[in-house]
């Protein structure tokens, strides 16, 4: 299976260890899925949707099991990648592999992310 991730700011996911799952963001609510992202896509999607202040990370997922659950969005207009959702309620803290830190750095007007070294859960 593909690795993929779920990008989040430090205190989702430090609420999401004590809840023992991944709060949904308003993008997911609304579409009734959650919005993960492949490897090569997750510096972009941390660029266009966090704030440094957001400390934001990248959580490693296990989706083992999960496959018949995982669908993949064609690119849009706004998102011009395809997207993989996972059609569960949310993501469990126990499928997390690792985490990656996301280390932003200003590049002219724009801030870039670079991923770095994964911590296991």
């Amino acid at each position: 299976m593909t690795v993929l991730y779920r990008v989040l700011g430090r205190d989702d996911w430090e609420q999401a260890q004590l809840l023992g799952r991944v709060p949904l963001c308003g993008s997911d609510q609304r579409a009734g899925w959650v919005h993960l992202n492949c490897p090569e896509d997750v510096t972009l999607v941390t660029g266009r949707y966090f704030l440094p202040e957001e400390q934001p990370l990248a959580l490693e997922l296990d989706l083992a099991g999960l496959e018949g659950k995982l669908e993949w969005l064609a690119p849009t207009r706004e998102k011009n990648w395809q997207q993989p959702v996972l059609k569960v309620a949310a993501i469990e803290v126990a499928w997390v592999r690792a985490v990656h830190e996301l280390t932003p750095r200003r590049q002219g007007e724009s801030i870039q992310y670079r991923l770095g070294v994964a911590e296991p859960v």
